[in-house]
């Protein structure tokens, strides 16, 4: 159980101490008998009784100061805030190339900031993570799938190229746009524009053709594309119908050259499958005359943070120890060419010289150029001198000469959960970059968080200090997996004796829910995926503590999309809009993977103030549905629940836009028969759109 911490001095203002004395004065001083509020003798008893409650209150801090120091002993310090990441999206002024003799880029800079437009509040700067090089695209190959060894693309003009089966169309037919490697396209908008002849591809629906769309991402992996609907991209093919027309493809970033029948290059197919009945099927191949390749913009990944170059911190005094303040704070980690540099003498030049970063002094000699940095107040220390027990003293690491300069070369600061930005809120550029004409982000900023609290750190100190720096048990893993980095908020561990013979033996399955709330608050699913830099951070971390025969495998859990149809009487009145939304916001936060409610209060005791997200494995009952919403303020009846569930596949899921008619009510749900839904040990449960029916019982009794 855990420990209680004395309470050494337990005295309350009015009862102890006012109280008491007020009680003592008949035995000391008899004559007393004035005992108003207004009388001095009451007062300065106030007085003092308040004096010694300040004492009480500074002497029960001692066993937190206490806990602080143990826990800085520890070496533990509070982690900075993070800073939100998000993809920005670039779009040019006109398509490249263009001209067929110019192929020249477009640059987008390291660094280059884009703002919020938040009117009324403080702009939030996100910038790009690296260069961005918007290149043409360089077609080079079309092939079908059946004659692979054939490129049709050099016979364009000579004979037509029929894009599926000459005789008879059919589903899995394919063909392929192969583009020069050299010229890299990921993250790229992609436009391929077709002349074909009208009218042969008849027997499908023109403006939704029954085809697939898919990239290459390596290792003879496809991801599939959906073609853009915003304006002026939208499909003008007609199937390959038209004319004249074109298709306009968002290609992902990590996208890469792979290679089909030994021929290498960045590839983009069409595929034939119907996935409706109302698409129809081609009963002739469609026949196209030319096809041609351009580019309309592309992404970049960006960080929620402000670049500062170049900032002097002051000059050095010669000093041991010596301790300079960055002007912002808290800090991204430093990137390899980001450091502090101290002017020295070379060759009769002044010059500024890098330093080294490092974690603590314990193995800097005197000659090491080392300094330390706290991200998290942005304080950068160079090396102290200790007295050794022998009366020695030794200096850690170098001191800057006396008289020279120091400063930073370059450092990124922000990051906090206000940096978690919906979906087309970043829209300004700071600088006007040639060719460029508009920027946003189509998905949600994510990761941002606030910096580590002190409950949060006691709280790590407890995992850290249970685990010992070795992972054995489950428990030791999903201790320290969380410890890898703030972007994880829940982590379950699997091992062969619980997995039901599912893992071999040695090997060791973590499940990991990342620190997504703000996502999930706003109904997007898709952020709950694990992409791979977060799987070998974790994977990394997880290394130096492992048994050297164990292998770790780092995947999501397996997510359950519950969808509650709900028919409430509301109380009278009220707004129904309101108790509708109330409804909502309880639903989504109790089936849920994460805690997503915004203050404590938020939470209903069917889940508990430890409440971190949906259990995992828990099964979900009906009639805990109807205790939740029975309890809501507004709420007279609740008539009828119902529910039924799909599976979710984050990377498969398509964020919210804002139309009410979501793409789950088309939707294939499978309904809850029973009055309970089991989950598997594995899986967590989380909120697809719920429908909420307000029911008018006067109106129906009339």
């Amino acid at each position: 159980m855990p420990l209680i911490a004395p309470n050494l001095d337990d005295l309350r203002f009015q009862r102890d101490l006012v109280d008491e004395a007020r009680k003592r004065i008949i035995h000391y001083c008899p004559e007393w008998t004035e005992y108003n509020l207004s009388d001095p003798g009451i007062t300065l008893i106030e007085l003092f009784a308040w004096m010694t409650e300040l004492m009480v209150y500074r002497l029960n801090k001692v066993p937190e100061k206490n806990y602080i120091k143990f826990m800085e002993l520890l070496g533990m310090q509070l982690r900075p805030a993070n800073s939100a990441r998000t993809d920005l999206t670039f779009w040019l002024s006109v398509s490249l190339p263009i001209s067929p003799e110019n192929d020249s880029p477009v640059i987008v800079p390291v660094g280059t900031q884009v703002v919020s437009q938040s009117i009324g509040e403080e702009d939030i700067v996100f910038t790009t993570d690296s260069q961005l090089t918007i290149v043409p695209p360089k077609l080079t190959q079309l092939r079908r799938q059946e004659d692979f060894h054939k490129n049709y693309l050099p016979r364009l003009g000579i004979e037509d190229f029929y894009a599926f089966n000459r005789e008879e169309p059919q589903v899995g037919d394919t063909f392929y746009l192969g583009f020069d490697e050299a010229y890299p396209i990921n993250g790229h908008i992609l436009q391929i524009e077709f002349e074909c002849q009208q009218v042969q591809a008849v027997g499908i629906k023109r403006d939704d053709p029954p085809w697939v769309w898919e990239c290459a991402m390596g290792n003879d992996v496809w991801r599939e594309l959906t073609p853009s609907t915003f304006a002026d991209e939208k499909d003008t093919t007609g199937g390959l119908n038209n004319e004249t027309g074109s298709i306009t493809l968002y290609l992902p970033l990590h996208m890469k050259p792979d290679q089909l029948f030994g021929r290498t290059g960045y590839w983009v197919r069409c595929r034939l499958e119907p996935r409706r009945p109302e698409q129809g099927m081609y009963t002739e191949s469609p026949r196209v005359i030319d096809v041609a390749a351009y580019t309309l913009g592309a992404t970049v990944p960006a960080t929620h943070a402000v670049v500062v170059e170049n900032e002097f911190l002051g000059r050095s005094n010669g000093d041991p120890g010596q301790e300079f303040a960055l002007e912002y704070s808290p800090l991204l980690d430093l990137r390899d060419d980001e450091t502090v540099e101290v002017e020295e003498n070379r060759y009769g030049d002044l010059v500024f010289v890098p330093w080294q970063r490092v974690p603590d002094f314990s193995k800097s000699s005197r000659y090491d150029r080392h300094f330390v940095l706290d991200t998290a107040t942005g304080q950068i220390m160079f090396g102290p001198s200790v007295r050794q027990p022998d009366g020695t003293v030794r200096q850690y690491g170098r001191i800057p000469e006396s008289g020279r300069q120091i400063r930073i070369n370059r450092y990124r600061y922000g990051g906090g959960t206000k940096g978690n930005l919906p979906i087309n809120s970043l829209e300004g550029l700071t600088t006007a970059l040639a060719y460029v004409s508009r920027v946003t982000n189509l998905n949600r900023a994510i990761g941002g968080r606030d910096q580590e609290s002190m409950d949060e750190l006691k709280e790590r100190a407890r995992r850290e200090l249970r685990a010992q720096l070795r992972a054995v048990t489950p428990e030791d893993y999903e201790d320290l997996a969380k410890g890898a980095t703030r972007t994880v908020e829940r982590v379950k561990c699997n091992v062969p004796q619980n997995s039901n013979g599912r893992l071999s033996p040695g090997v060791v399955e973590i499940l990991v829910v990342p620190a997504v709330a703000d996502a999930l608050r706003a109904g997007d699913l898709s952020r709950l995926q694990i992409d791979e830099s977060l799987a070998n951070t974790i994977r990394q971390h997880l290394d130096k503590y492992r048994l050297l025969t164990t292998i770790l495998h780092v995947r999501e859990p397996d997510y359950i999309g519950v969808k509650v149809d709900v028919e409430v009487v509301p109380s009278e009145y009220v707004q129904p809009e309101i108790v509708k939304a109330r409804i909502i916001d309880s639903l989504n936060t109790f089936i849920n993977p994460l805690n997503i409610a915004e203050a404590p209060g938020e939470l209903d005791d069917l889940m508990g103030a430890n409440w971190d997200g949906w259990p995992f494995g828990r099964t979900l009952y009906v009639p805990e549905i109807f205790s939740l919403l029975q309890r809501i303020p507004g709420v007279k009846h609740v008539l009828d629940v119902k529910l039924s569930w799909r599976p979710v596949i984050p990377r498969e899921e398509i964020p919210p836009t804002g139309d009410e008619d979501g793409v789950e009510a088309k939707e294939d749900l499978t309904p809850v028969t029973k009055k309970l839904l089991k989950v598997r040990s594995n899986a967590l449960l989380c909120s697809l759109r719920h429908e909420i029916t307000m029911v008018d019982m006067n109106s129906e009794e009339a």
